[in-house]
């Protein structure tokens, strides 16, 4: 990027960059010469999560004339011409579940206990799945389930931790539809937007063996403060809503690959800028933590970086957290990093950047993530005015005030944020 390019230039140079980066991360790319289990029997798929479209879609024409199933995706999620006579098409809320979603999760367990063992279960699986599947474990109540999930939300969890309660406290998740499914087999392809790539975290993982215990639910429970409604509590405390292990009988036939993970995302970036003369710094595909800490932090690199007069980029991956303090704010993780990021670097020249979900939702909002360039802390009115919006867990406002909000509606794939900051 020239040092004397205007906000406009910056920002089409870092979306040309963010499309570039998630290119390997699509499923028409990334299922491509994808193979699964043939069978002598039906082939069931269900297809859940922000790509569910896109990735039946992508094989649709190597599926079995005969096929049929389930796409279960967030509402407005579904690609544009997205058709299948034999496919039912739920549109639900994430990331509290809602009814139609529940719905939906009956369906597919149904649809599951009527497969024998000539049959297929397909699950095609992306992030969002575990919002928008919910099935609340027996005693508890749908709406007991979106309370939890919403205090999950607002702790600052890591999603492995969120996803390990979310699996105790369902009669889906954690390898139970593969045990509904049983004697049938169960073949699960993931877009992985787990840091780490945890296939059985992948929307909380409903075919594959659980690794994770009551005990490991609690814990997570106790560390944030959360709520239990006192059955299930007792439920946990005395193990009864444990899940399917690898040992056990049911999880047999089961089998799961990833096709598409936030390190693909990551490398497609690198080469990109690599070819632009930049050296490329590779923080990392898989980093949680703090937001606001993790901006701070990547702004000090950055800066020093500078000061030794190299022409470099700094990527990173994976999904911080953020502790929400103001429930009425506007933001999200990657607007929350990139306005801390721009606080400590104080408008430093030369120095840009990005900080963007991959299936193009920042959190709850409508925007993919933000744009940094060396004034943007004047366009939203200063650094006080800024400050006093990141405190309000308004980063979205700051970035919308400072026309710096990059928009780009479903990407069709979820790996994860990719943060990007560019030096000289």
């Amino acid at each position: 990027m020239h040092k004397t390019a205007n906000p406009d230039s910056i920002k089409a140079f870092l979306k040309d960059l963010y499309v570039h980066a998630l290119a390997p991360a699509l499923p028409v790319n990334a299922m491509r010469d994808l193979i699964w289990p043939e069978v002598p029997g039906r082939t069931y798929i269900l297809s859940a999560g922000k790509a569910a479209s896109q990735m039946v879609a992508a094989i649709q024409d190597r599926l079995p004339t005969d096929a049929e199933g389930l796409v279960v995706t967030r509402r407005g999620y579904v690609h544009p011409g997205f058709a299948a006579d034999n496919m039912r098409i739920v549109e639900a809320a994430h990331p509290v579940p809602d009814l139609l979603g529940a719905e939906a999760a009956q369906t597919a367990l149904a649809a599951a206990d009527m497969l024998g063992e000539d049959d297929l279960l397909l699950v095609l699986m992306s992030g969002g799945a575990s919002a928008l599947l919910p099935a609340p474990a027996a005693g508890m109540t749908l709406a007991e389930k979106q309370v939890v999930t919403l205090a999950l939300l607002r702790s600052g969890a890591p999603i492995s931790e969120m996803n390990i309660v979310r699996k105790h406290l369902s009669a889906i998740k954690g390898g139970r539809l593969a045990a509904r499914a049983w004697p049938a087999a169960t073949h699960m392809i993931a877009i992985s937007d787990i840091p780490g790539d945890d296939i059985a975290m992948i929307g909380s993982g409903p075919t594959v063996p659980d690794h994770s215990t009551c005990a490991d639910a609690l814990s997570v429970i106790e560390k944030y403060g959360i709520t239990l409604p006192s059955a299930i509590r007792a439920q946990l405390e005395a193990g009864t809503l444990e899940t399917p292990k690898s040992g056990g009988p049911a999880m047999q036939r089961t089998s799961a690959e990833i096709c598409a993970k936030p390190a693909d995302m990551c490398a497609a970036g690198e080469e990109a800028l690599r070819r632009l003369g930049y050296e490329v710094i590779m923080l990392g595909d898989a980093l949680e933590g703090d937001a606001l800490e993790l901006g701070k932090a990547h702004a000090l690199r950055a800066r020093a970086l500078k000061a030794g007069g190299r022409k470099v980029a700094l990527i990173s991956g994976g999904e911080a957290t953020v502790a929400v303090h103001n429930p009425e704010g506007r933001g999200g993780r990657c607007s929350a990093y990139l306005l801390s990021c721009a606080l400590a670097l104080a408008g430093e020249p030369d120095i840009c950047g990005l900080a963007a979900d991959s299936d193009g939702i920042d959190g709850s909002e409508d925007n993919a993530g933000a744009f940094l360039w060396p004034g943007v802390l004047n366009a939203m009115g200063g650094a006080d005015q800024a400050r006093a919006m990141l405190d309000h867990d308004d980063s979205y406002l700051a970035f919308q005030k400072a026309d710096g909000l990059l928009m780009t509606g479903p990407s069709g794939t979820n790996v994860n944020d990719l943060r990007i900051l560019l030096v000289g």
